[in-house]
């Protein structure tokens, strides 16, 4: 067992009981192990059974099912699915924020050209897409996408009529969070419908041109259609892009019926679609499709991080801060790694630590050089 395994198996020692999922014997679990095994399909009759089991063999990473199944077991076909919960996932790495990623790094697999900051679509050496990440993880990330947790839980409330009391945010323990909707009627939805859900959340997808009127030559806008609403609120308070528009666009968004020519109005339609997608929350619909998805077990270990997957109230993800209040792993015991690739500054538990540059060598409190190791920055030189 090396170090990190025993670091995991300490932790989960101490805090079985603070491991808690609803329903236990009608959800599916998976856990990938230190050495990369999966096993899935697993179901427990207990929930002091599963607690017993992250003990006797800790996880990297440890999931369960937003579906209730009749025989969590059986194949995804054969399970028997009796509801699943509505589920939304935001990752900051999706938003392609300069300041998240500006200690991010990534590599070409084709040439090995590298490079810092938000990933290129494509490598500027040779060309290819087939492009590496090392993430890194830092404050903004986290604000950013607390920002969409926030437009998310409004949408939910207001355009859906979910009772918040049905509402479930989780930190993943990463670089994100999951937004559950745990009861209700829109649990019964099937994946079309949740596509549907997920597209509107986002404004993808959406036609500004059938909210158009024309009335003796003169355009208006109806916003009778909630994300039409939404884009022209955003429109409006964005006094940047308001003033950039012409004067006859600015009036016809404003709600004045003004004449445009089709080059107006096609101008205008782009930037409707456009504030109706800035003004979206930022999911990834295929999760929110999926009624097959797993999330993370509240309060186990992240495998890309150590910190602590948490369920948070409505109030308590938006004073949230991941590097106090996440980080679940002890100073003791202190270990030896080799930096393997630049580590900016950061702090976690107050204690600030780095920057520290490939190749140095340095003995840190159990809890920070468990991050460096999990995000692929450092490697161990004991245990």
């Amino acid at each position: 067992m090396s170090i990190l395994e025993r670091i995991f198996y300490s932790y989960y020692r101490a805090m079985a009981k603070m491991i808690y999922v609803s329903n236990v014997p009608r959800r599916e679990f998976m856990f990938r192990g230190f050495d990369g095994r999966v096993r899935r399909h697993t179901s427990f009759p207990r929930l002091e059974d599963l607690r017993k089991y992250l003990i006797s063999d800790p996880p990297l990473h440890a999931y369960y099912s937003v579906s209730l199944y009749q025989d969590p077991t059986a194949p995804m076909k054969k399970k028997g699915p009796i509801k699943a919960e509505l589920f939304f996932d935001i990752d900051s790495t999706d938003l392609q924020d300069e300041e998240c990623e500006k200690d991010s790094t990534w590599k070409c697999k084709e040439c090995g050209y590298t490079g810092k900051g938000a990933k290129p679509d494509k490598c500027p050496k040779c060309g290819s897409e087939r492009i590496e990440v090392n993430h890194w993880l830092n404050e903004k990330c986290i604000s950013l996408a607390k920002s969409e947790v926030g437009k998310l839980i409004g949408m939910l409330s207001s355009d859906f009529g979910v009772d918040l009391d049905q509402v479930s945010i989780s930190y993943t323990g990463n670089r994100g969070f999951h937004v559950r909707v745990t009861g209700g009627p829109l649990t019964s939805l099937g994946k079309t419908e949740r596509r549907e859900v997920a597209f509107y959340i986002m404004g993808k997808g959406f036609d500004p041109s059938l909210y158009l009127a024309i009335d003796g030559g003169k355009v208006t806008v109806s916003t009778r259609s909630r994300i039409m609403k939404r884009a022209v609120n955003f429109l409006l308070s964005e006094p940047a892009i308001f003033e950039g528009m012409s004067g006859k666009i600015r009036s016809v968004i404003s709600g004045k019926p003004v004449r445009l020519s089709s080059k107006e109005i096609n101008r205008m339609i782009d930037m409707l679609k456009m504030a109706a997608l800035r003004s979206g929350a930022e999911i990834d619909w295929m999760v929110t499709m999926d009624t097959g998805r797993l999330t993370r077990i509240p309060n186990s270990l992240h495998g890309k991080t150590g910190f602590r997957a948490l369920s948070l109230t409505l109030d308590d993800y938006k004073v949230f801060n991941p590097f106090e209040d996440a980080v679940g792993l002890p100073a003791e015991p202190y270990i030896h790694i080799e930096v393997t690739m630049n580590v900016p500054f950061f702090k976690l538990k107050g204690e600030k630590f780095g920057p520290y540059s490939l190749g140095e060598k340095v003995r840190l409190p159990g809890f920070a050089a468990t991050f460096l190791v999990l995000r692929g920055r450092a490697k161990l030189l004991s245990g």
